[in-house]
């Protein structure tokens, strides 16, 4: 048998150069983080390195601060090749120009990089940029595999944007469903994708994310049952700070728990931050804190909570199709986690959740009333069940030889 080589499309970013646009305006910290979780999963369980071949997702200038895109190339180990195409970042145009470009590597990878070995590509996200140059490698290279890794689905991606980019967006996703043909098999995030997609049963594997276990850092580890001290009387809430995330709803529900001695803590930024401020004049027990320094400080300032909070709605549309990517986080800590119930959760996390069971303040109110009358030491199990669950059964070891099995039962 053939050698086999592993090709990655996606995002990814070198470390360096994702903090240089970070600054700019870049801000997928969680899409960076679970790339290289899982690439680094196969990586491991396979003892094969990718390649891998990137077009960054930046706002258009000005918002982002480069009107050109320079090209970046880095090793994320030894024997591999990592490229993130330049490209001219002009409103409208961007995402054609970083096809495009993404394009041209990708016959460039075919000319530099492919001996004729057995051709296994994973592609990162439902976008337009890196599925194409997906399909310009099964177009010379027949025999390669492509295996599509759906996060979140297009339609629910960019929420309250204008008449304009909506409809250019419907035309973008004819474009993507007929590329959708040319993949061998699709690792989705939520199960309902594959009624969106029309994805037959034996093409799709349910693969909501992984942990890596290596982001529990000695000192956080020790902060779980049994290490009270460590805790505040505190609700935590990290990440999009968007109204249309239920910000407000905890907000308002908060502000009708009547115990002088329980905090809100929000970090994170969004079209949300005024309601929080006014809110916080209203209501002293509420501390907004922003973007914190680094993702290491938000994983610090979680393990001071008493309760962490997860604000996607079961009305939104979006959240029967996509997994929330903050509980592998959440749930990771030791601390317990508050949730409603959506579709995009498979039954098995609500064991180690608590459920808010209805979209209402007064379900919101009622489940974190529950929460804090609890004994400490009953509320801290919760949170260590959830913990111990996410460490054994979400794993990247685990997670990543699921992948790499329906891929090989796929290839026969």
């Amino acid at each position: 048998m053939s050698k086999t080589r592993l090709l990655w499309i996606g995002c990814l970013e070198s470390e360096e150069e994702f903090k240089i646009k970070s600054r700019k305006g870049y801000n997928l910290a969680s899409a960076q983080v679970s790339q290289y979780n899982i690439l680094t999963g196969l990586e491991e369980i396979t003892d094969l390195v990718f390649d891998s071949i990137n077009g960054s997702v930046l706002p258009p200038y000005p918002i982002y601060k480069d009107r050109k895109v320079e090209e970046v190339r880095w090793s994320h180990k030894e024997n591999a090749f990592d490229i993130s195409v330049g490209y001219r970042n002009e409103k409208f145009i961007n995402r054609i120009n970083c096809k495009n470009a993404m394009i041209k590597a990708a016959r460039n990878w075919i000319k530099e990089r492919y001996n004729n070995e057995e051709l296994i590509v994973f592609v990162y996200s439902m976008r337009t940029p890196v599925m194409a140059a997906a399909c310009e490698i099964k177009k010379l290279i027949p025999n390669a595999k492509l295996y599509l890794i759906v996060t979140d689905l297009p339609q629910f991606m960019d929420l309250g944007q204008s008449k304009l980019k909506a409809f250019l967006k419907k035309i973008d996703f004819v474009q993507i469903k007929k590329m959708q043909q040319q993949f061998d098999g699709f690792i989705l995030y939520a199960s309902k994708m594959s009624d969106f997609l029309k994805i037959p049963k034996e093409k799709w594997i349910l693969m909501e994310g992984l942990y890596d276990e290596t982001e529990m850092n000695s000192e956080n580890s020790e902060r779980s049952i049994g290490k009270s001290e460590y805790r505040k009387q505190a609700i935590m809430y990290s990440g999009k700070l968007d109204l249309q995330y239920g910000i407000g709803l905890l907000l308002e529900a908060f502000m009708n728990v009547k115990n002088p001695n329980l905090e809100l803590w929000l970090t994170g930024g969004g079209n949300a931050e005024k309601y929080i401020k006014d809110c916080a004049i209203k209501d002293s027990r509420i501390k907004f804190y922003g973007f914190l320094p680094s993702r290491q400080d938000v994983l610090n300032k979680q393990q001071e909570a008493s309760l962490l909070v997860n604000m996607r709605l079961p009305s939104e549309e979006a959240s029967a199709y996509c997994f929330p990517s903050k509980l592998f986080e959440y749930m990771s800590t030791g601390v317990p986690v508050l949730s409603f119930r959506i579709e995009g959760i498979p039954s098995e996390y609500y064991k180690y959740l608590l459920a808010v069971e209805h979209e209402t303040e007064e379900s919101l109110i009622e489940t974190i009333k529950i929460a804090f009358n609890m004994e400490e030491y009953s509320r801290n199990e919760i949170g260590e069940k959830a913990k111990k669950f996410i460490l054994s059964e979400k794993n990247m070891h685990v997670q990543s030889s699921r992948v790499w099995k329906f891929v090989n039962e796929s290839l026969r």
